[in-house]
């Protein structure tokens, strides 16, 4: 077994801690089972501003008619926006790696990692022990238990950025930041997108009336059904029906797209790492349980960022 002054899991915000820990001279486990840099630059904050900017500028020119200019788009080049969001992640990476590399006293574990016992966690065949642990896990998208979604191809935050060919037609499932900035990005790019909200408005967190100037504005080009869960998904060739149902009228409601992208929620990792092995406490939700202080129910865990569930932004 080896044992480490501090471990950290997380290669988002968790790199802050590793950084402090191995320049005060520490010995630091650092165990992230994706890409470097967490979500926040692979999948996150980063990419989906990225393509929100061009989406920006696509439509105030095509609304700059009612400023008196006259403009014309005479081509959107899906394929070098999405490459030109890869860019900036690869030379992030290199420049961690180069800083692992260089870092006395740090090992990084590129694998997902779990408690076996108190303050012990097992990664890459290897038991590892720490004095103090620091809990930023991160979390991944919640997939809704929707009839036949499992048999088809559906994108999340996750894997959009590898799309290189602009979809045709879209059905987004879901209404909160993540869906209303996907939807706003591909509608912009001349995607034809239906978003299925399952609540009563678009952002639920956000004031209600930003919630209606929203909705207002991103219906002059895309058809939003508020209140309506989705039922049933099914591939038909190359394209996926789905079927959803509104909750007040009992209506049901069929739209066939090319993508479907799922926006429903968001899940903590913190079941990846079975932290109940080491006493530490979730919710109902499976979030990690904190106080003020982001110290968990066993004295010298933390956890922050998305594994607790509160602010789920980066920044």
């Amino acid at each position: 077994m080896k044992t480490y002054d501090v471990i950290v899991v997380g290669s988002g915000s968790g790199g802050e801690i590793v950084d402090a820990a191995v320049s005060h001279g520490m010995s630091v486990a650092w165990i992230d089972k994706g890409a470097l840099g967490g979500t926040c630059l692979n999948v996150g904050c980063i990419p989906s501003k990225m393509i929100i900017h061009p989406a920006d500028r696509i439509m105030e020119i095509v609304e700059a008619k009612k400023l008196g200019i006259t403009v014309e788009i005479k081509d959107i080049d899906f394929q070098a926006i999405m490459q030109r969001v890869q860019r900036p992640i690869q030379e992030s990476h290199e420049a961690t790696k180069q800083g692992i590399s260089h870092a006395k006293n740090l090992e990084y574990y590129n694998d997902v990692g779990y408690f076996i016992n108190d303050y012990t966690l097992q990664v890459s065949g290897t038991e590892i022990k720490g004095e103090k642990i620091f809990l930023g896990s991160g979390a991944r998208p919640l997939i809704p238990p929707i009839k036949g979604l499992d048999a088809v191809p559906y994108l999340t935050n996750e894997n959009v950025f590898d799309v290189r060919e602009k979809p045709d037609s879209m059905v987004i499932i879901g209404g909160g930041y993540i869906a209303v900035e996907f939807a706003h990005f591909f509608s912009a790019v001349g995607t034809n997108v239906t978003m299925f909200q399952r609540g009563n408005r678009l952002i639920p967190n956000a004031e209600p009336e930003i919630s209606e100037v929203l909705q207002k504005q991103l219906m002059k080009r895309m058809q939003i059904y508020l209140n309506t869960e989705v039922l049933e998904v099914q591939k038909q060739g190359n394209s996926v029906t789905v079927k959803g149902k509104n909750n007040m009228t009992g209506k049901e409601i069929m739209v066939s797209a090319e993508k479907i992208f799922v926006a429903a929620g968001r899940k903590s990792n913190a079941d990846l790492l079975k932290v109940e092995n080491t006493g530490v406490r979730t919710n109902a939700q499976g979030y990690i349980v904190v106080n003020e202080y982001l110290e968990t129910s066993k004295q010298n865990i933390w956890a922050f960022g998305d594994a607790i569930g509160k602010a789920m932004f980066k920044h």
